[in-house]
């Protein structure tokens, strides 16, 4: 029997969502993991399960199957998939992964509730009807060949009219290729940023930003979000977004570089990355604006909180100033406007 979870034994935060679709892909969303697509439900609950490890403990999941079923599910690190108890529609709760059914075995007689069965060791699935297997129909006769005749005799050439005196036409020209694609390597990489931050100090920071944002998007695709030559890109381009004036769109990026390289164990450039978007939010002038982005840098703290915890109290304790702040404006305000 799968393990069966109360609301309170799992906290809310994160919560992850899966989207299966009638071919048996499934898409994956939720904090710090990508929106992605995933061939089979095991490698979806992989990706979750990874997640869950870097918290040490189970997480949420609401799977939702191509008929509008919705099952919630509880994923622990080790790819076991337990149930949520009460709180909305869901079906009857999913086992652990079974080998995958020999081929030509009859399908399931209910399969609305029946879960899928896909490999994996230590690992749950998402339910999921299968659709019935009909007959392969039958090939079309293939048409005989039609003969090809013969060609005709071709006509006398006529005589070439005399030359026209007139320059031709230029052709018009070819619209001009994009750049080529550079290969990822980490001599491409170095030599980037090298370029990254000669236009910005050349004060090119606009350029520098588009392609920063280019080059991170490029680098993720290539090698993936979280490896390291990527999380360098994307610290080059918060460095750059904060010298274009975006500071809070700067605090977002090095808040997502930290807790990646927090969760696969680097404290010491999860601790320095945290430090710049600390640093960054309290030079954050607009008062709803860094309360905003103080929600980020709170989250982030609470996982990377500094010697003896001292970084995620001082976060709270500002966060809980600027709402102050807020609020009391509020109020300023509704009695000026009562008079």
């Amino acid at each position: 029997m799968p393990t069966t979870y109360e609301p309170a034994e799992v906290p809310a935060w994160p919560a992850y969502a899966f989207v299966v679709t009638d071919d048996g892909r499934v898409t994956v969303s939720g904090p710090l993991l990508p929106a992605s697509e995933h061939p089979d439900r095991a490698s979806a609950i992989d990706a979750v399960a990874a997640a869950a490890a870097g918290l040490g403990r189970p997480v949420r999941a609401q799977a939702t199957e191509p008929d509008g079923a919705v099952w919630l599910l509880v994923i622990s690190p080790d790819g076991a998939v337990g149930e949520l108890a009460g709180g909305g529609q869901r079906g009857k709760a999913p086992k652990k992964r079974a080998p995958a059914r020999a081929a030509g075995s009859p399908a399931p007689a209910a399969p609305s509730t029946a879960p899928g069965a896909d490999a994996g060791a230590g690992a749950g699935t998402v339910p999921t009807p299968r659709p019935a297997q009909t007959p392969a129909p039958e090939p079309a006769p293939v048409p005989a060949p039609t003969p090809v005749p013969e060609p005709a005799p071709a006509p006398e050439p006529a005589p070439a009219p005399a030359a026209d005196p007139s320059p031709a036409p230029a052709p018009t020209p070819a619209p001009a290729a994009g750049p080529p694609v550079t290969p990822v390597t980490p001599g491409s990489l170095a030599d980037a940023v090298t370029h990254l931050n000669a236009h910005a100090a050349a004060g090119r920071v606009d350029h520098a930003l588009a392609l920063a944002a280019r080059l991170d998007d490029q680098t993720a695709n290539a090698l993936g979000l979280s490896h390291p030559d990527a999380l360098r890109i994307r610290e080059a381009r918060a460095r750059i977004t904060s010298m274009a004036g975006d500071v809070s769109g700067a605090v977002r990026l090095y808040r997502d570089i930290a807790e990646r390289w927090h969760y696969q164990g680097a404290g010491e450039q999860a601790e320095a990355v945290a430090d710049c978007a600390h640093a960054l939010w309290l030079e954050i002038p607009d008062l709803e604006t860094a309360i905003q982005a103080g929600v980020a840098v709170v989250r982030m703290r609470n996982q990377i909180p500094g010697e003896s915890g001292s970084a995620f109290t001082a976060v709270v304790e500002h966060q809980a100033r600027l709402e102050a702040a807020r609020d009391a404006a509020a109020r300023a305000e509704r009695a000026m406007t009562s008079h």
